[in-house]
């Protein structure tokens, strides 16, 4: 828990809450993850390049 008493879902901790679901990243999600990371993209733009990555399949 962060200190202003917010909990702030990081991306361990949701790796661990969908191990408990039974629940794992394909390998080509998990690659443009990384790479959305790698760039240092923001949240919002890691979220439109995995809509786009969804949208080329």
């Amino acid at each position: 828990m962060a200190r202003t008493g917010r909990f702030i879902l990081t991306s361990e901790r949701g790796e661990k809450i969908s191990a408990v679901e039974g629940l794992a990243l394909s390998p080509r999600m998990a690659a443009t993850l990384r790479q959305g990371a790698a760039q240092g993209l923001s949240g919002d733009e890691r979220r439109a390049m995995v809509l786009e990555t969804l949208r080329r399949k």
